[in-house]
């Protein structure tokens, strides 16, 4: 009997494949079912393994194409609904129906990763809403389409979306609207570097929240200002938004915004120099997670988290176990935006170690940022860290190299903060 052929590696997979839109849920399937090598494992380069250098079986690609092809048809079956729902409610002068349906089809391929498809959806149902008398449905839909320019790095964008949604939502005295729509603006605010812009919206948004006792609300916008209050040097504030936040999230019996309320206290705890209480926190954190349906973003979120907070004591070989774990879920989640951050944080350590070999990780990161829908920040973020990465080793050419990179891409987005970093950093390079 002839032995077993070894798996083909990703990366080799990955060439054959071109880079379709229609071929996606295969590409999705094929980086599911890969597996470090074994043999790699154990060798010298096992701790710098990445997906690229995993190994897929055909034989199990084959046998598990039923149930992608399963999926797909699935996911299709629910798109073509949706649109004949519209088309039925359209046939029966019912706008508010069709502006639902294909609202809800939107939100399908937002939760598969597909942000652009999701706003081509959206747009269409905002041409119907804007025909509709009622208009909350109008504002949700600029909502939408504002969260969908903020994933893309589209700024001005969402600004734009997010304005227009709050001038209706005002108008129509529809209380939820214009609470999404200063959240929305906090955070468009708070992603350009705008502090006091996003302390005035999100403050305005609890104002509301308050008035109409939507405790979820609540805990959402206190949760904001405690994140903003924290990038701001104002530690004492944050805690206090924070306790007010979980009391609220407690009150709404919501332990996915729980969840996310104790890996913000988890970041104030590891600013304070609270390490233990911060590790504590993050644990505590993904036990109200998994209370809650299945969210691998939230989780992934959270146990990135802890990574750092590891990476940051020094505690290497923990932070390592820790981004391993999350790399498996990020693969069987199919969360490819967050293997970017994963392989940005393994580089990272790498240079921690003074390992020169953890460029193998910067470099994993971009190609699969190019590969990706763009997500200009993420892609920022990556360049930062690679030129911090070769600064350390004093490789000052390509370090300046990749944070110009980064600079161009943060001063592209608005973004002031991390511009800033950025900066201060060519500054220190140049003296």
């Amino acid at each position: 009997m002839s032995a077993p052929l070894p798996p083909v590696r990703v990366q080799k997979a990955l060439a054959l494949l071109p880079e379709l839109e229609a071929l996606l849920p295969l590409r999705a399937l094929l980086v599911s079912i890969s597996r470090p090598d074994e043999r790699s494992l154990w060798s010298s380069s096992g701790p710098y393994l990445t997906l690229g250098m995993r190994g897929v079986q055909p034989q199990e690609l084959r046998r598990r194409l039923p149930e992608a092809f399963h999926r797909i048809t699935a996911h299709l079956q629910a798109l073509y609904r949706a649109y004949l729902e519209a088309l039925e409610c359209q046939q029966a002068n019912d706008g508010t129906g069709a502006v639902a349906a294909l609202l809800r089809a939107g939100r399908l391929e937002e939760m598969v990763g597909r942000v652009a498809q999701a706003r081509a959806w959206y747009e269409v149902a905002l041409g119907v809403a804007e025909t509709l008398q009622d208009r909350k449905p109008e504002v949700e839909l600029l909502g939408a389409l504002g969260h969908v320019a903020l994933a893309l790095g589209e700024l001005p964008a969402g600004a734009r979306h997010f304005q227009r949604a709050l001038a209706i939502a005002e108008a129509e005295f529809d209380q939820g609207g214009a609470i999404a729509a200063c959240e929305g603006l906090g955070d468009t605010a708070l992603a350009q570097g705008q502090g006091s812009g996003a302390q005035a919206w999100y403050a305005r948004g609890l104002r509301l929240a308050a008035a109409s006792g939507d405790r979820h609300w609540v805990a959402r916008l206190e949760r904001q200002l405690a994140v903003l209050a924290r990038k701001q040097d104002g530690l004492a504030a944050a805690g206090d938004h924070l306790r007010r936040a979980r009391e609220a999230a407690e009150a709404s019996a919501d332990p996915e915004e729980m969840g996310r309320v104790l890996a913000a206290q988890g970041e104030l705890d590891a600013q304070l120099g609270r390490h233990d209480a911060a590790a504590v926190t993050y644990r505590e954190a993904l036990a109200w997670v998994q209370r809650a349906p299945r969210n691998a973003g939230l989780e992934l979120t959270i146990r990135l988290r802890m990574a750092e907070l590891q990476l940051d004591q020094g505690r290497l070989l923990e932070a390592q176990e820790e981004l391993r774990r999350a790399e498996q879920l990020a693969i069987a989640a199919n969360q490819p935006q967050r293997l970017v951050q994963i392989y940005t944080l393994m580089g990272k350590l790498r240079g921690a170690e003074q390992d020169e070999t953890g460029f193998v990780f910067f470099e994993q990161a971009i190609e699969l940022c190019n590969t990706l829908e763009r997500s200009l920040a993420t892609e920022a973020q990556v360049y930062l860290e690679y030129g911090l990465f070769r600064e350390r080793l004093g490789q000052r050419a390509e370090a300046r190299a990749y944070l110009e990179r980064a600079r161009e891409i943060l001063t592209y987005l608005g973004e002031a903060v991390e511009r800033g970093r950025v900066d201060a950093e060519l500054e220190k390079l140049s003296a």
